[in-house]
């Protein structure tokens, strides 16, 4: 999973750093997490292998690591809050750094450390970079010289990465902490500029699949089979769901939170849930578990689980499966997925949305990133020279320009459905209106749109209803 985090204060990015990513799980292995720098950002300021403290501190602050002046134009840390006079009070209003988290599936963790396969590790990490290279591709600066309004590719990043391998309830938890400043090289400007993540926050389900499909490759190469889940990750098979939600107390806490507030705020079931849970675990998190030895870590693991599922996640490892190969993990063929999919419902899409979709349906497959967009380059899409990263097929135009002929050559072609009696007395006005004008309409195509929560669906079954009470078959195309 790929988790994206605004840091807008100083004060708590200094401490982010001391606090929680410099701060080692283990106490046996010293106190503190060695970053690695990566991104070609962090190449063109010198900064290569371990993170040290001041290179961060001194990023947090825009200043230049190796210079010491200052590297982006904004320098403003601090604004006074809205609708009040006491300019004692601020809050932050510079973009410090994103922390972009990703975090391995947790039968993942589950055979890396308690199963102590250190490939995985290594796996992870490899996985890691390859997303991290995607996602840097996508990154940006506004451009505003000259009376411009745009944005433009920089393609560069200045990122930290941190890993760690447990959660706050020291729950094995393989995750990478890559905070990318707030801060890209215009090549074409020759400067340092604020970072516009907008492409970047656009294309993170597809950097997340990137990662998925290295990790799962990887694993499949060690003998580790993968079922792919409908929420879009996936399972080592053979870890039973079980033991993931024993070694998920964390999850499960903010679960508890979440159901705790719903039921004395119901309103809030109308909120986007998700963001209800990330505010929940930022407000409700517990300090990291400090002075635990390895050992004493692995102990707590083991006392978790019975003997034989200890034997279990350890046969994972020393009894390899060997999968055979599928002509469905080609990129041609995940790409043809992808199509018949994508273009089901939509006549234009990103081609990086396309690149998910034949992730998720090749995973783990034995082809390269760089193949996948090869291929997708071969293929004779339709592309806008302005917006190249926009297509769409042959086939999907020329569908659309004959629905597009149907409906021009059928105004006012067609006798009316009817006026059947009214049926539902609950629709306002506005939707009573509606269903006149499908009802009385004679064309062959009638469209009709709204905005969320004004009622379609109750207006279609109004009009569902009329039409059979008027002797009329209704056929519903349910999407696939």
């Amino acid at each position: 999973m790929l988790s994206p985090k605004t840091q807008y204060s100083l004060e708590n990015a200094r401490d982010y750093f001391a606090e929680h990513l410099s701060t080692g799980d283990y106490y046996s292995q010293g106190t503190h997490t060695l970053g690695e720098w990566i991104g070609q950002g962090a190449s063109q300021l010198q900064l290569s292998g371990h993170v040290q403290e001041d290179a961060f501190l001194a990023l947090c602050e825009n200043i230049h690591p190796q210079t010491g002046l200052r590297l982006t134009q904004r320098t403003k840390n601090e604004k006074s809050r809205e609708n009040t006079h006491d300019t004692s009070q601020s809050k932050g209003n510079r973009r410090v750094f994103y922390d972009f988290t990703i975090s391995a599936p947790k039968s993942v963790s589950i055979a890396a450390l308690v199963g102590d396969d250190a490939r995985i590790i290594e796996a992870h990490a490899k996985a890691i970079k390859a997303a991290m290279d995607e996602l840097e591709s996508f990154a940006g600066t506004r451009v505003r010289i000259g009376g411009n309004n745009s944005d433009r590719r920089t393609g560069n990043l200045v990122t930290a990465t941190f890993t760690h391998e447990t959660s706050r309830a020291l729950d094995p938890h393989l995750h990478t902490h890559c905070i990318v400043f707030n801060a890209t090289f215009d090549p074409v400007e020759k400067r340092w500029k604020a970072l516009q993540n907008f492409e970047m926050l656009r294309a993170q389900k597809y950097v997340e699949n990137v990662y998925y499909h290295v990790l799962a490759r990887e694993l499949i190469n060690f003998g580790y089979g993968i079922s792919n889940r409908r929420r879009g990750d996936f399972d080592l098979q053979g870890i039973p769901q079980a033991i993931c939600d024993r070694f998920s107390k964390r999850h499960a806490e903010i679960d508890a939170l979440t159901q705790f507030l719903l039921h004395k705020k119901p309103e809030k079931a109308k909120c986007n849930i998700a963001a209800v849970r990330e505010l929940l675990a930022q407000n409700n998190r517990s300090r990291k578990v400090r002075n635990i030895e390895s050992t004493q870590l692995r102990e707590l693991w083991n006392k978790q689980l019975t003997p034989a599922e200890v034997e279990a996640i350890n046969n994972l490892r020393a009894h390899p499966v060997t999968l055979a190969n599928s002509t469905a993990n080609t990129p041609g063929a995940a790409l043809a997925f992808a199509e018949a999919h994508l273009f089901e419902r939509r006549s234009v899409v990103l081609e990086h949305q396309l690149w998910r979709c034949a992730l998720e349906f090749g995973r783990g497959g034995r082809f390269e990133i760089e193949e996948l967009k090869a291929e997708s380059q071969r293929r004779d899409y339709v592309r806008d020279n302005a917006t190249p990263e926009k297509l769409t097929t042959r086939r999907t135009l020329a569908v659309e320009q004959e629905i597009v002929r149907l409906a021009r050559s059928g105004i006012g072609q067609c006798r009316p459905l009817g006026t059947h009696g009214k049926r539902c007395s609950d629709l306002d006005a506005d939707q009573l209106r509606v269903v006149a004008e499908i009802m009385g309409s004679r064309d062959f195509v009638t469209l009709f749109r709204g905005a969320a929560g004004t009622g379609k669906s109750r207006t279609l079954n109004e009009v569902f209803a009329r039409l059979k009470e008027g002797g009329y078959g209704i056929h519903v195309l349910a999407p696939r």
